[in-house]
């Protein structure tokens, strides 16, 4: 009865989802959005014309970003705004189809302005914000000068919703940028022309960008970019993650000094203050397993440890010095 209603809700929520973006995106084989544009041209023309099947965790994870709308609306008709409206779709007036959908865009009808309001929901809040997601706010920002050009487009922010233990930060301080536009127009036209292209069987290879986000695109098991013997643009990242490893084995080793030390004075004089904080000496006990003890009981019953153990495996990361 469980898998049957995994199975039913899976397919429900693939309903929902399928009816949620005909609703508010329309067929998005006919555009690109704003996502679409700063995402791998690879990515971006294969999903078009292969749509991979969306599995439970993806389908909850789209649940999950409208979610994170709701909850910043209810959020601001509570705190009694109104000039705003939500999902307001606009598009680029040339050759190329360039369509976005903003989450929340501003109104002040008296001073002719807009700002515009992007909603993420990622599962960890980034220190800074993901490329993709300035790439999307300046083009939405752009196409939103393009339609309504009797407005002034102020500024746009980034708000990250995270439902976990980081709760919301926000992103701001951007301004509308022709250069940059312009140049996400040239990057639109140039993914258009080759899914035009491939889409009509022509033998092209479409642009790849590889970068730390590949490991959730589903073409990645036969993408060119990975069948190189050294994938370079990934070079930034494995550089940061060991120098942070190597930053975490120094602190470590000396959090542990540090720890030391101050024990060994409360250890001696008790309880005291320092910093604003409380330093005392905490002690605790726990049980542990005595197998010496074990292992002798269960030979005598002519068993050992051995018989009531069994392997299991994990994955982890592994780095070493390449040959």
């Amino acid at each position: 009865m469980s898998d049957q209603l995994m199975i039913t809700l899976q397919a429900a929520l693939q309903q929902l989802a399928a009816q949620q973006t005909a609703e508010t995106l329309g067929d998005r084989a006919t555009y690109l959005g704003a996502s679409d544009i700063g995402a791998c041209p690879r990515k971006t023309i294969l999903t078009k014309l292969k749509p991979p099947e969306t599995n439970l965790v993806t389908l909850l994870r789209f649940r999950r970003g409208h979610m994170a709308e709701d909850i910043v609306a209810a959020a601001f008709t509570a705190a009694g705004f109104t000039n705003y409206q939500r999902q307001i779709e606009v598009r680029y007036p040339g050759d190329v189809p360039v369509m976005g959908h903003l989450d929340f865009v501003f109104i002040s009808e008296a001073r002719k302005t807009m700002a515009v309001l992007e909603v993420k929901s990622p599962e960890t809040i980034p220190e800074h914000p993901y490329g993709s997601w300035e790439t999307q706010l300046y083009l939405q920002m752009g196409l939103l000068a393009d339609s309504y050009p009797d407005y002034t487009i102020e500024k746009g922010a980034i708000f990250a919703v995270n439902f976990g233990k980081q709760g919301m930060q926000l992103f701001n301080g951007y301004t509308p940028q022709a250069t940059i536009y312009e140049g996400l127009i040239d990057r639109a036209n140039t993914i258009w022309n080759q899914y035009q292209q491939y889409a009509a069987g022509e033998l092209i290879t479409p642009v790849m960008e590889a970068g730390p986000l590949c490991g959730y695109c589903p073409f990645l098991m036969d993408c060119p970019k990975f069948e190189a013997e050294e994938v370079q643009e990934l070079t930034e990242s494995v550089k940061a993650l060991t120098e942070l490893q190597h930053q975490q084995r120094d602190l470590e080793t000396e959090i542990g000094m540090r720890k030391s030390d101050l024990l060994a004075i409360v250890d001696q004089r008790g309880p005291l203050k320092a910093h604003g904080q409380l330093l005392r000496k905490a002690v605790r006990s726990r049980k542990v397993l005595d197998t010496d003890k074990l292992g002798q009981f269960l030979q005598d019953y002519g068993q050992s440890l051995a018989d009531f153990q069994k392997s299991s495996s994990y994955s982890f990361l592994e780095i070493k010095k390449a040959a």
